[in-house]
């Protein structure tokens, strides 16, 4: 199972933990931003380069992750998932993201997009657990 994490930036260990969590399933990374993460990207060309390699990533995974709180970029990723046919997990620590509110988006109620709450082990399991590799 081919697989990409949208999330922000302060949430590069939560991604790393997850990630590695599912490589060791078996699982592949289309795009670990996270190597990057401590790269600052600053010129137009290091930013190019950077949204097409997320833009790769999105677009070759057949499962994509959104672990809140989302960054200013995790919303365009979402999106291209969606538009992709991509299956979706939106997930978070609480029920705070999955009620009318602030935090919640309506893309994160379209069929493919699926919700869930609990920590990284929990959202491990429950991918591995779902998913074939």
């Amino acid at each position: 199972m081919k697989f990409y994490i949208a999330s922000r930036l302060k949430n590069y260990e939560k991604v790393k933990d997850l990630a590695d969590k599912l490589k060791t399933a078996g699982w592949t990374h289309t795009y670990d931003w996270t190597i990057d993460s401590s790269l600052k990207a600053d010129s137009i060309e290091k930013l190019k380069e950077i949204g097409q390699m997320e833009y790769n990533g999105v677009k070759d995974a057949d499962v994509v992750i959104v672990l809140t709180p989302q960054g200013g970029g995790t919303h365009t990723e979402l999106g291209m998932a969606i538009a992709f046919g991509k299956q979706v997990y939106v997930c978070h620590s609480d029920n705070s993201y999955f009620s009318c509110g602030d935090n919640t988006s309506p893309f994160y109620w379209l069929p493919q997009v699926s919700q869930f709450v609990g920590d990284i082990d929990d959202i491990a399991n429950m991918l591995i657990n779902n998913h074939e590799c």
